[in-house]
């Protein structure tokens, strides 16, 4: 009887070409052996792999920067290797979506331990290389019906909500889900970074100075819905920004609530 091989045994090298011939995302997956090979392959290999994986499926051009982001394995380094070896796989006129994957482990940090969130924190180096590299267009940060803006808010990482809204992310979608999940933080901060749009005014150098902002029109507009939610929450800094800054009148319901 013929013993059977198992494919650890091979040259590395082999394993790799093995791999890109398949271009199988489930071969890396089969024992811990493989898996531990192929989590220590170098960005050069992975940005063939991508390549390769672009090529079987044959996926039409304008969707390729799109599904070559939601592989865990996209990086800033792998991005920089797959340029190097095929310059034209992604057209800077094509503009991708900014996949889930970069925000779906994102948990809340502990209040006890400041800062809770900086400008290191994943996915944001990850996010300003992307939004800065000539190679590509700037991915769509409304994506998924804005899911980047409403994870970051859950999560009170507030360097990223700032990051997603200064590039056009917008709180509006899904009935402005984000501002309701900041409500339900009880986050008066949050919900006003959401709602207002404030910018540092060309001005003068003594306006520049004192760090005067000129006002922008808002993001969106807090509606009865909104008010009626932090009522409903007691969080009655929030019902007050509502109703005195912003001008928000609150329904029969909601009033008898407030009493």
């Amino acid at each position: 009887m013929a013993r059977s091989v198992s494919l650890v045994v091979l040259p590395i090298e082999l394993l790799y070409e093995i791999q890109l011939f398949a271009a199988s995302p489930s071969l890396p997956l089969t024992c811990k052996a493989l898996y531990g090979i192929f989590s220590a392959s170098p960005p050069s290999y992975r940005a063939q792999y991508l390549v390769a994986a672009v090529e079987a499926e044959q996926i039409r051009g304008d969707v390729i920067p799109t599904k070559i982001l939601r592989y865990s394995i996209c990086t800033a380094d792998v991005f920089d290797a797959l340029f190097r070896i095929s310059s034209d796989i992604v057209s800077s006129k094509w503009r991708p979506e900014l996949p889930r994957r970069l925000f779906r482990s994102l948990t809340p940090k502990s209040r006890a331990k400041p800062p809770l969130w900086t400008d290191q924190d994943h996915p944001l180096p990850f996010l300003n290389y992307l939004f800065s590299c000539p190679n590509i267009h700037p991915p769509n940060v409304n994506s998924h019906e804005g899911y980047a803006l409403t994870k970051g808010v859950q999560v009170g990482f507030v360097p990223l909500v700032r990051f997603l809204l200064n590039h056009g992310a917008s709180p509006r979608y899904k009935n402005s889900m984000p501002i309701l999940v900041a409500i339900h933080r009880k986050d008066l901060s949050l919900v006003r970074l959401l709602v207002e749009r404030v910018d540092l005014g060309p001005g003068t150098a003594e306006q520049k100075q004192k760090g005067k902002k000129r006002k922008l029109e808002d993001r969106a507009q807090v509606t009865p819905e909104m008010l009626k939610a932090a009522v409903k929450l007691n969080a009655w800094d929030i019902v007050e920004y509502f109703t005195k800054e912003k001008g928000c009148v609150p329904d029969m319901q909601t009033l008898l609530m407030m009493r």
